[in-house]
């Protein structure tokens, strides 16, 4: 019988082996609950950072002509340019002041010499120094002529060419914002105009408004009327400076950048009349 017994060893392995062999466990509640579905984390990139802008819109540079042994022109035998330009500059900046603006002059006194160095004379280039670092909104060149009425308002004579902002020929560094000078230039007439003050608009390169890297006009001062004597008069200057003062204020935000081109080739300086 020891083949039956053999038999029935293997089948009795075979139900062992089957035995042995787990059915798939029941999952507790808690098991069975499916993990919610997670989609792989999405990497964060930061937004891309806006090119800064090349001015400061609270910024607005004054420049009063002339100076200390530089008296400008002579509007009358007691009148000379340096001290209109200098009185209009300050009432200018408090009017610009109590706007909200900061303001960066470059002279407030009659000297026309470097901050600590009082005997070192004030450039054109200086001057230009000075406005381009301050990256003003608006550069306001102050001059003043016995010549015509109310204001006159000068771009510069330069081609517009689009440029970089930094990096410009010195001489022809205003060329690559000259349509937004142009644009200031249309502001400042249109205010002006509604205040019913005589206006001259014209184009000229005056030294140094072709280095500015910023808005820049020159704003010449002439009288009310026939008498020059109002240049001097404090009625005539401050309802002037009020309404470039209120204009500028609509200005501050649609000042723009220039234009970033492809290549940049500044138009060399054109020779203007002088204001």
């Amino acid at each position: 019988m020891k083949p039956a017994t053999s038999a029935l060893a293997k089948s009795a392995a075979i139900l062992l082996a089957l035995a042995s062999i787990s059915c798939p466990a029941q999952n507790s509640p808690a098991q069975t609950s499916a993990a919610p579905a997670t989609s792989p984390a999405t990497p964060t990139h930061p937004a891309p950072t806006p090119p800064p802008t090349p001015f400061n819109r609270s910024v607005i540079l004054l420049d009063p002509a002339h100076g200390g042994l530089d008296s400008g022109s002579r509007i009358s035998e007691s009148i000379v340019e340096k001290d209109v330009t200098l009185t209009f500059a300050f009432k200018l900046r408090s009017l610009l002041a109590a706007r909200g603006f900061s303001v960066v002059m470059t002279r407030d006194n009659d000297a026309a010499t470097l901050p600590g160095t009082p005997n070192t004379p004030l450039t054109l280039d200086d001057r230009a120094g000075i406005a381009n670092h301050a990256h003003p909104v608006a550069c306001l060149l102050l001059h003043a002529t016995a010549a015509g009425a109310g204001v006159h308002l000068y771009s510069s004579e330069l081609d517009a060419t689009p440029g970089e902002t930094f990096g410009s020929p010195w001489l022809t560094a205003q060329a690559a914002w000259v349509t937004q000078s142009q644009r200031l230039q249309k502001n400042l007439a249109q205010a002006l105009t509604r205040a019913n003050v005589p206006l001259v608009l014209s184009r000229a390169s005056v030294r140094p408004v072709d280095s500015l890297t910023c808005p820049a006009l020159v704003v010449e001062l002439a009288p009310a009327g026939g008498d020059n004597t109002t240049l001097i008069e404090g009625g005539y200057q401050q309802h002037v400076a009020e309404v470039i003062a209120t204009a500028l204020v609509f200005w501050q935000n649609q000042a723009q950048p220039p234009d970033r081109p492809d290549s940049a080739t500044p138009t060399p300086p054109v020779t203007g009349a002088q204001p």
